[in-house]
């Protein structure tokens, strides 16, 4: 069991450093899902599995569910390119004021 508890240990460090360097944010969101899942998984190896439940419940399901929605409504999963450099205009706060000024007045 000791050798399968740092088998799940590099991986998760593996997966952090891949969530931390990723270019897009939806993969990042996967690879941190991933991490948690694996956190449950190292505390059910060690005898720990209300913790487990926990983790894999809110750290895993519902945090990576907040932050795909938040990505999804936020247009952030679209609006990054090849280059890791926010597009003209999608997503952010001054593309969508210049659109607006641009379309004319609301009323």
């Amino acid at each position: 069991m000791g050798a399968m508890v740092i088998v799940v240990s590099v991986l998760l460090i593996g997966l952090a450093a891949g969530a931390i360097f990723v270019r897009s944010l939806g993969s990042a969101v996967i690879l941190l899902g991933t991490v948690s899942l694996l956190v449950a998984t190292t505390f059910l190896l060690l005898a720990a599995p209300d913790v487990a439940i926990t983790e894999a419940a809110i750290g895993s399901a519902l945090t990576t569910l907040v932050y795909v929605l938040a990505l999804k409504r936020t247009n952030s999963i679209d609006s990054l390119d090849d280059d890791g450099g926010r597009q003209a205009g999608k997503g952010t706060a001054a593309g969508q004021k210049s659109g607006s000024a641009a379309g004319g007045s609301h009323a």
